[in-house]
This record gives C-alpha cells, sequence and structure tokens, in this order.
C-alpha cells in the first residue's frame, strides 16, 4: 500500500485556512503549550512568567498545527539559552488590540539584531542554531492568515504573533449548554476535551478514574458521559453498562481510538453501545451535542 508522506503545511496557501480550523481560545493554547514543556524550563533554570487576559481570545485555526507551531517557537527559544551566561527570563503574555489577538514573547537574550536576520526562515545559524524552531512556526502562522514579528531592545528579544480575532456570534448564546463528564486516563486527552468543551459553552468535568466517576454519577447528574475504552482500573463497556444505573444509554458515549479492534467490532455489533472515534474535532462535539434531541435513531 502505498504510503502518503503529505506535509500540511505545503498542502494550503496563505489565502486558505487548514480544514482542521475552528474557533479556539489563544489563551487555552498558550496554557497547553507552557505546561508541556514546563519540566524543560525548570531543568534548565529559565523563569517563566505568564500573563494572559481574563477573557478568552478566540480565533480560528487548527488546535495541532497552532500548537505545534507555539511548541516550536518556545523550544527555539530555550535552545537559544543554550550557553547564555546573562539574566535568564520569559515572559509570555496575550492582548487584545485593534481587532487582533496578540501574543507576546519576551526573552533576556541581548543579541545584535544582524544575528537573528535570518531567524524565520534558517532553523541553523551557524554557530548559534538561534533559528531553531522559528521559521515551522512563521509557516503555520501565517497559513492561519496571522503575522510573526521580531525586535531587539538592550533587555533581549520580543517576539510578537498577529491573529484575527474572532468575536461570538449572537447564534452562540442561543446553543445549549449542557453537563458533560469525560472519563479518560490520558492527562492530555482530558485536557483537550475539557477545553473543547468549555469554549462550545458546556460545563466539563474530567475524571481519570472509572470507579470514582460511578460514584460521582450516583450522586450528580450529567447531560453527557464520555468514557475511554482502555483504562486500567475498568474497561469502558463496563462502565457503560454500571453507568445505565444513572444514565439514559443513548447519552453514554465510549471513546476510542482503535476502531478496527476485536473489542469495537462486538460493540458494534451489539449496537447498543454509542461509539465516537478518537481524536475528537471540536467542530466533531459541536455537531454532535446541537443535533442531539434524545430520540434520534
Amino acid at each position: 500500500m502505498e504510503q502518503s508522506n503529505k506535509n500540511p503545511l505545503k498542502i494550503y496557501t496563505q489565502k486558505e485556512e487548514p480544514a482542521g480550523a475552528a474557533p479556539l481560545d489563544l489563551n487555552g493554547l498558550v496554557r497547553k503549550a507552557v505546561s508541556l514543556l514546563e519540566y524543560q524550563m525548570r531543568v534548565r533554570n529559565i523563569p517563566i512568567t505568564v500573563n494572559l487576559t481574563k477573557e478568552p481570545l478566540f480565533v480560528k485555526g487548527d488546535f495541532h498545527l497552532l500548537l505545534q507551531a507555539l511548541l516550536h517557537l518556545l523550544l527555539g527559544i530555550i535552545k537559544s539559552f543554550e550557553g547564555h551566561e546573562g539574566e535568564r527570563r520569559l515572559v509570555v503574555s496575550t492582548a487584545q488590540e485593534d481587532g487582533k489577538a496578540v501574543l507576546r514573547l519576551r526573552d533576556s537574550i541581548n543579541e545584535s539584531q544582524d544575528v537573528s536576520v535570518d531567524i524565520f526562515r534558517s532553523h541553523d545559524i551557524p554557530g548559534k542554531m538561534r533559528g531553531l524552531g522559528t521559521p515551522l512556526a512563521n509557516r503555520i502562522i501565517k497559513i492561519h492568515g496571522g503575522e510573526m514579528f521580531l525586535s531587539h531592545t538592550k533587555k533581549g528579544r520580543k517576539f510578537r504573533i498577529e491573529m484575527p480575532l474572532l468575536k461570538p456570534g449572537p447564534e452562540r448564546k442561543e446553543s445549549r449548554s449542557f453537563r458533560i463528564l469525560v472519563i479518560d486516563d490520558d492527562a492530555i486527552v482530558v485536557d483537550v476535551f475539557k477545553e473543547f468543551l468549555t469554549l462550545l459553552g458546556h460545563e466539563a468535568r474530567v475524571m481519570s478514574s472509572p470507579l470514582k466517576a460511578l460514584e460521582v454519577l450516583a450522586e450528580e447528574e450529567f447531560d453527557f458521559v464520555l468514557v475511554d475504552l482502555r483504562m486500567p482500573e475498568m474497561d469502558g463497556i463496563t462502565f457503560i453498562e454500571k453507568a445505565e444505573r444513572f444514565i439514559d444509554k443513548k447519552r453514554l458515549w465510549l471513546l476510542t481510538g482503535d476502531t478496527l479492534s476485536f473489542e469495537v467490532e462486538r460493540v458494534k455489533k451489539r449496537g447498543d453501545i454509542r461509539i465516537l472515534e478518537k481524536p475528537v474535532s471540536i467542530e466533531r462535539f459541536k455537531t454532535l451535542f446541537e443535533s442531539f434531541p434524545g430520540d434520534e435513531e
């Protein structure tokens, strides 16, 4: 079978947008990237300060591509501190300016502009390696209709990313809001799901223990429950069978990334358990809950 090696960054021109583009909170994206690299910065003694707007900054984009861009940019900055003998400092902040969502990253690396002149084009600056990560980040930002800038001061470098700001439409106020329980032992999965569901206006509670989740279901009411198929304490199928005592089975969804497994095939043949294939995009969540009256199919 022929394998596809398509690079998603080569598919889109600056006038197009990624197929996975959807509304997302820039602040949530920043929190996720910083949390993933917090250990790398701590062991390298790079203090980081994060100042985010109190209100969400909604932009339209592919969550995974934009997260990749921010991670590469941060990794490039971390790499720049190798061999740096001066003060180590990194400040990340967001703001809303002139209809744009603005992300700023300021470090304490004081260098001349000539040293970084090709930082958005070259992955490898001879003897410096300080362009690492920025070319890829710049390309991803551009295909999302944004711009990325670099300036220098006596105290260090300033990276600035601008993206078109989305304003929530009036239809959002009319959308139904649900209480949703998500059970998955993968911390990154539940964090992303919670972010997506919150962005859509729902109240999401995430748990890693199916046993504790059953206790919660016995005490609290939820509109929907999403549970992972494979977990150490109890598999998702067993959980659903026990959870039926507390919530309509139509509102229980089995999460799995392996739809071709024997277990999933067996569930499909039974036909009484709903399956939601991972990864789940924010658009899939939007369609799933908005089109659910409770009595379809």
